[in-house]
């Protein structure tokens, strides 16, 4: 019997995380096996929301153009009290910022995951095994063994890889076999989900809607392609067979805050989730790992579900380049769960805490909060944390471990130029005053960028005349001398001394 191929990575699951994951080690020269149960494509939405990060790793494997005409732009989200009163606004402006994309976009689920599929299908270094379910996992401590079955063809496979990362969502197997177990932090709620297609543009307000309604909480918006969303707080004793009936649902969206007539729309889904607030213990252990609704579950209030997810694959993949491809060590791996957990368990405090005060039942609790936000409004802003302590035990503080913004060179945006590298940005003077040459020779795997005056005041949140950025565009640290150039790449885990 032949012995199966050595991939770099397998990934079990083909969902936007998988697929995100897949095509960004792929652009740095890994082969990836990519393993799903399912032929094809899922047909209905699940995911609706993602940020200017989010698009920014998408611009990175080469699909933000083509995605970004198939998405709405949302302008913003905005509470309500019981009577419809405004409570608090989320506004976004709709243009590009500082970021190179939009703040936040709506999308259609099925869309997104054609497109990340299409760009896979152009990739030389990627298979894909579809209708392969997951039944085995062996971490050998050389090499990953994942036997599945074939249901096209009946049999039994056999893959080797160096490492396996489970995108295997909220069941998942490769999350069993690391053998963690999961904070609950705490919500745990039925809502009811509703998607309705439209049957002519309705010219609906592109605002997500959240109804604070104590009798009944509530949540509109609308997404793309013609795409509408309702999620519906579910009483204790609400039956899941009742309130999916069409005209149950049609009552509940007419009489919702962004109310539709039956003719207007036809139902493509209408199901019962519960909302859960999970986070693995472990990430990692050996030779596997785990990524989004595999590593983490969140309530929907902040539409960063698949967000985290994302950022999951963007953190992991170039770190899982860099081993494959002997520039670093293996502990670097390790780096990757303690940089994303408190990253991501603010993202997932801030959607519990906007759950609870959507949810809430006592009109006196109520009426307090609202006070509460109208006073001290900033206090209830999305939240933006920094990451974890990782590559830097510095993240945090001073702006490291958040990212830096994008700007444009001659009509080219910053991460083309820069592509899945460490980068040296700083201004054309203080650059001009350090050995470029020399840096170049030393660290030739580093980019150096170069910002025209005009744009010196996006180093200002650092307070240094150069920043060392990462590849998934974090900030590392801060430069303000040759000096500190060299030791600062000289303490990095990752090694830059090769092309």
């Amino acid at each position: 019997m032949n012995t199966p191929r050595l991939y770099d990575v397998i990934i079990s699951g083909y969902g936007p995380v998988g697929a995100t994951l897949a095509s960004l080690l792929a652009q740095q020269g890994l082969s990836v096996a990519i393993l799903e149960r399912e032929a094809g494509v899922y047909h209905l939405a699940r995911a609706g929301h993602f940020d200017a990060e989010v698009m920014r790793v998408f611009q990175s494997i080469g699909i933000a153009e083509q995605l970004e005409p198939r998405c709405a732009i949302t302008l913003g989200m905005r509470f309500l009290d019981a009577d419809g009163a405004l409570l608090m606004d989320w506004k976004r402006g709709g243009e590009k910022g500082a970021s190179g994309w939009v703040s936040d976009y709506m999308f259609h689920q099925p869309t997104l995951e054609r497109i990340l599929r299409a760009r896979i299908a152009e990739t030389q270094n990627i298979d894909t095994y579809l209708q392969h379910e997951v039944y085995a996992i062996a971490d050998s401590g050389d090499e990953v063994v994942v036997k599945a079955e074939d249901a096209t063809a009946g049999r039994l496979v056999e893959l080797r890889g160096r490492y396996l990362v489970g995108c295997d969502g909220a069941r998942s197997l490769v999350r069993r076999t690391i053998g963690t177990e999961q904070e609950d932090l705490g919500f745990k709620q039925r809502w009811l989900v509703i998607d309705v297609e439209e049957n002519r543009d309705l010219g609906l307000e592109r605002i997500s809607t959240q109804h604070c309604n104590p009798e009944r909480p509530m949540y509109a918006s609308c997404t793309s392609d013609r795409m509408l969303r309702w999620e519906i707080m579910l009483k204790p004793d609400d039956d899941p067979q009742h309130v999916t009936k069409h005209e149950v649902i049609w009552d509940f969206i007419e009489n919702s805050v962004r109310p539709i007539k039956r003719e207007d729309g036809q139902i493509t889904r209408s199901a019962v989730y519960t909302f859960e607030s999970l986070i693995a213990h472990t990430w990692r252990r050996g030779r596997l790992l785990i990524a989004g609704d595999a590593a983490h579950r969140m309530p929907p209030f902040l539409g960063q579900g698949m967000c985290a997810g994302i950022r999951d694959a963007a953190n992991l993949a170039w770190k899982l380049a860099a081993v494959c491809r002997d520039r670093a060590g293996d502990a670097l791996l390790d780096t990757y769960e303690s940089e994303r957990r408190p990253h991501l368990k603010a993202f997932t405090e801030g959607a519990i805490e906007a759950g609870r005060f959507i949810q809430m039942s006592d009109p006196d609790e109520v009426a307090k909060r609202v006070q509460d936000m109208r006073s001290n409004p900033k206090a209830y802003a999305p939240p933006n944390p920094a990451l974890g302590p990782g590559l830097s035990t510095r993240y945090g503080s001073n702006g490291l471990g958040r990212q830096f913004v994008q700007p444009a060179q001659d009509g080219v945006l910053l991460d083309y130029l820069v592509g899945h590298a460490f980068a040296l940005v700083g201004g054309e003077g203080f650059l001009s005053q350090i050995d470029l040459d020399s840096l170049r020779r030393r660290f030739p795997a580093l980019k150096l960028v170069l910002l025209p005056n005009e744009q010196l005041d996006l180093l200002q949140p650092w307070e240094a005349p150069a920043v060392l950025m990462r590849p998934d565009r974090y900030v590392h640290g801060t430069v303000s001398t040759m000096a500190d150039a060299i030791a600062l790449l000289m303490t990095l885990p990752v090694r830059l001394d090769t092309p």
